[in-house]
């Protein structure tokens, strides 16, 4: 067993025991492309092909809303090798009934990026890697009005949510090549643009502890239980202080 696949099954069992259990809300085909990504990880970090380095292959997060936590938000897929993950992919789409356009499926523009869920809210997530992201289809393409592309990199992502099996929310992240004007503490940011929701901002953090007085207790907390792993806060998305959602590892 390599080092990284037992990394990968513990980090998901320690998440099980810690926040939420996984296991007793994923069926058979999704557990088993879980262990496929697990089995498929290089490096605790992976490069895209154009050089990105703020892809994250495997997420674990949680919504903060007041006193309110979601934990039951997990993420995986792969970088390095996303025909494998793809394949691993089509019998948990085939038993959800989600239908893709074939776009992001068969052209070459487009890469699988992995699955996520978020199960206390019943959703599912697909994910795909896009590039460039100025020939996204007819369908997308609307939501980068009024973007200057040519301030961001020729890479973007997409995600479509399913809820309850229905596609619900449509997004597409971008990432602005300039580092100017980010908040203390954050070396990068991406921009997700959402058909729900408009424009959300991530950053990504280079020093997470300019940002830890800022949590509420809810926030505190779930910072105290990775201090277990010696982890540190990966990425927020922030509204306020009450309203958060923190991304590890």
């Amino acid at each position: 067993m390599s080092q990284l696949l037992n990394y990968h099954r513990s980090l998901f069992q320690w998440h099980c025991r810690k926040f939420f259990r996984f296991r007793r809300h994923l069926s058979e085909a999704e557990k088993a492309y879980l262990e496929v990504c697990f089995a498929l990880a290089q490096d605790f970090q992976e490069v895209s092909e154009a050089g990105y380095e703020h892809f994250s292959y495997y997420s674990y997060s949680h919504r903060v809303e007041g006193e309110r936590v979601n934990s039951s938000r997990l993420a995986y897929g792969s970088v390095l090798h996303p025909a494998e993950a793809l394949q691993a992919a089509l019998p948990v789409l085939s038993e959800r009934a989600v239908v893709l356009d074939d776009y992001f499926l068969q052209a070459c523009q487009s890469k699988f990026y992995g699955l996520g869920w978020d199960i206390l809210e019943e959703q599912f997530k697909v994910y795909f890697r896009v590039q460039p992201v100025r020939q996204l289809p007819a369908s997308l393409a609307h939501l980068l009005a009024g973007y200057d592309l040519n301030e961001h990199r020729e890479e973007g992502l997409v995600s479509f949510t399913f809820t309850q099996n229905k596609l619900s929310e449509s997004k597409v992240y971008l990432y602005p090549k300039s580092s100017l004007n980010l908040p203390a503490g954050a070396q990068s940011q991406a921009s997700m643009v959402s058909d729900r929701r408009g424009l959300v901002r991530q950053f990504d953090l280079s020093q997470p502890e300019q940002w830890v007085h800022r949590l509420s207790p809810p926030g505190q907390k779930i910072l105290q239980l990775y201090g277990e792993l010696d982890e540190e806060l990966d990425t927020i998305q922030w509204q306020d202080n009450q309203n958060y959602t923190l991304y590890f590892p």
